[in-house]
C-alpha cells in the first residue's frame, strides 16, 4: 500500500480540522464522521476519517460531548481555526455602507461616540459590543473653565483633546466676581493645554507658587476648581452594548448558573475591563504580536472563569499615534471569526477618524 508523505498526512489533518469547525460554527451540531463523508467534500474512506478524528481528539483540537455523539472544537481546536485563516477578511462594500450609515449620527462628545459604537458593533455581530476609553486622568486638557451661575454657584467645564467632555458643579467658598473668573480661566488654559489631566494639579501649583501673593484670591479659587478636578473620574470607562444578545447562545452553557454569571461580570464590569486594559497595555509597551492587528482570546485564554465558554475578538484604536481605547466583540465560541476580525478592524478605523476629524487632523 502507498505510503503518504509526513507533511501530506498532516496537511490533510489540518484541513479537515478547519472543515469541522467551521462547519460546527455554521451548524452549531456536533460533527459526525458521516457528515464529513457527505458534506465536506474530501476524498477519503470512512476508516481515514475516523482515524484522523481519534488523532486530533487526542491532541486536545476535538473532544466528544457523549459516546455517540459527534464532535467539537475545544478552544485549542478554535484556536487553530483562528490562526490557521490567512488574513482579516475585509467586509463587503454593501456592509461597510450600512455600518456608515447607522454610525454617521451627529457625534460631538467621545461618552457619545463610544456608547453608540458599543451598540453598533452589538447590532452587527449578534453578540456584546465592548469599547473600553482610557481614564480621565490619562487624558491631555485642551480646555477647562467655570462658568457662573447663581451666587457662589459655578459649573466647571473640562474638555480633552481626544473629545471627552466632563461638566460638574462646584460651590465656591466665596462668590467670585467676573473678572475672577475671567483670570482663572485664562490662567488655567494658558498653563494646562496639552498637559495630562493627572498632572494638572502639579503644574498649577508649581506655576501658583511662582505667583504667590500677587493673586491670592485667584489662587485659592485655583486650588478649588483643581483638588474638584481630581475627584471626578469618568462614570463609566467600558462600555457594553448589546449584553442581552448572550442569552441567544444561552443553551450551549452546562448550567443556567453560567449564564447568570456571566450577565453579572457583564453589569459589574471591573474583570472585563481589565482584561481589556490588558489589551491596552500591551498596545502602550509595544508587546502585541503582530502589531496593530485585531486579537483574539479563546475561553479559558481570558484567564476569566465566566468567560470560558466565550471568545473576544478585540482591537486597539489610537489618537495621535497614540492607543487610547479597545473596543472588541463578545460572543459564541461559534462566531464567524473572519467577519468579527473584519467588523473589529472596521469600526476601529471609524472611531479613529471621527477623533482626528473633531480636531481638524487629515488622514494619517
Amino acid at each position: 500500500m502507498r505510503q503518504l508523505k509526513p507533511d501530506v498526512v498532516e496537511r490533510r489533518k489540518r484541513d479537515l480540522l478547519q472543515w469541522i469547525v467551521h462547519y460546527y460554527i455554521k451548524t452549531s451540531r456536533p460533527v459526525a464522521s458521516s457528515a464529513i463523508a457527505t458534506e465536506s467534500g474530501v476524498d477519503l474512506s470512512s476508516a481515514t476519517i475516523r482515524s484522523i478524528l481519534s488523532e486530533l481528539e487526542d491532541e486536545g483540537y476535538l473532544h466528544q460531548p457523549h459516546a455517540s455523539a459527534g464532535r467539537v472544537p475545544t478552544d485549542k481546536g478554535y484556536r487553530f481555526y483562528v490562526d490557521y485563516l490567512t488574513g482579516v477578511q475585509r467586509l463587503a462594500a454593501d456592509e461597510k455602507e450600512k455600518i456608515e450609515r447607522q454610525y454617521r449620527r451627529h457625534i460631538s462628545e467621545l461618552d457619545t461616540l463610544l456608547t453608540e459604537t458599543s451598540r453598533l458593533l452589538s447590532r452587527v455581530s449578534h453578540g456584546a459590543g465592548l469599547v473600553l476609553s482610557t481614564h480621565l486622568r490619562q487624558h491631555l486638557l485642551k480646555r477647562l473653565e467655570i462658568i457662573p451661575v447663581s451666587g457662589r454657584n459655578v459649573i466647571a467645564i473640562v474638555v480633552t483633546e481626544a473629545g471627552l467632555v466632563r461638566h460638574w458643579p462646584i460651590t465656591l467658598p466665596f462668590e467670585a466676581s467676573p473678572r475672577h473668573v475671567g483670570v482663572i480661566n485664562r490662567f488655567l488654559n494658558e498653563n494646562l493645554r496639552g498637559c495630562p489631566v493627572s498632572e494638572a494639579r502639579r503644574v498649577v501649583a508649581e506655576r501658583l507658587r511662582e505667583l504667590e501673593g500677587e493673586f491670592q484670591e485667584v489662587s485659592d479659587l485655583a486650588r478649588d476648581l483643581l483638588d474638584e478636578m481630581a475627584a471626578v473620574v469618568v462614570p463609566d470607562a467600558l462600555y457594553v452594548g448589546g449584553a442581552d444578545n448572550i442569552l441567544v447562545s444561552a443553551e450551549e452553557f452546562a448550567d443556567f448558573r453560567e449564564v447568570q454569571s456571566l450577565m453579572r461580570l457583564l453589569s459589574e464590569k471591573r474583570a472585563l475591563a481589565g482584561l481589556l486594559e490588558e489589551e491596552l497595555k500591551a498596545e502602550e509597551d509595544g508587546a502585541k504580536a503582530g502589531g496593530h492587528l485585531p486579537g483574539v482570546r479563546i475561553g479559558a485564554e481570558s484567564g476569566i472563569p465566566e468567560l470560558s465558554g466565550m471568545s473576544l475578538v478585540s482591537r486597539v484604536y489610537r489618537h495621535k499615534g497614540h492607543p487610547v481605547g479597545v473596543l472588541g466583540i463578545l460572543g459564541s465560541k461559534r462566531m464567524e471569526y473572519s467577519r468579527m476580525l473584519g467588523l473589529v478592524d472596521y469600526v476601529s478605523s471609524l472611531v479613529t477618524r471621527e477623533i482626528r476629524s473633531w480636531s481638524g487632523e487629515g488622514s494619517e
